[in-house]
């Protein structure tokens, strides 16, 4: 069969195609497309603890907080909690759910790679009867992947990602007393 295929396709159109192919399997093992794989691994792991009948969430505003977030964002988010007193603080919801209660159901994880460094994770499912769509910004780092921001579909004017939402000064009503 292969010496038929070589008969039909010309010398000059073999080593073509053969250099095609040999730029398509190396497109598939390259560095960006390693990415996508670790990073949709990284929200899989995230997402895990919210689905199912044990689902309880997870921490994201404590001593984890580096488990999850990049550097950066991880200290806006220690310096809420430190400035609220361990209060609510700047967010009233998980940033995972984009919620305070979830029932998640028909979740779908999707990694778009960004280079080696980066990439976008989009992330679907209905809560409670409520299509939700999280997108994340990605940061590999040297501790593994992280999030450098969070932003909601439908979220209010001005409130779009975590990022927006804990840069604005601390309401009256989130200050610890």
């Amino acid at each position: 069969m292969i010496r038929a295929v070589c008969k039909i396709v010309s010398r000059k159109n073999y080593h073509l195609l053969a250099t095609a192919i040999v730029f398509l399997f190396g497109a598939l093992w390259s560095p960006s497309y390693a990415a996508d794989t670790g990073a949709k691994q990284f929200l899989e792991s995230i997402y895990k603890a919210y689905v199912g009948t044990d689902a309880d969430a997870i921490d994201w505003r404590g001593s984890k907080t580096q488990q999850y977030f990049d550097a950066s964002l991880t200290k806006l988010i220690l310096q809420d909690l430190r400035e609220s007193g361990g209060e609510v603080g700047r967010i009233d919801f998980d940033p995972f759910v984009y919620a305070q209660d979830f029932d998640i159901k028909d979740l779908d994880i999707t990694v778009v790679p960004k280079g080696a460094q980066r990439a976008a994770g989009i992330v679907s499912f209905t809560n409670v009867s409520s299509p939700t769509k999280v997108t994340y910004d990605l940061a590999k780092t040297s501790k593994g992947w992280r999030i450098a921001n969070v932003s909601w579909e439908g979220a209010e004017a001005g409130a779009g990602n975590i990022r927006t939402l804990l840069s604005r000064p601390l309401t009256s009503s989130a200050q610890a007393d």
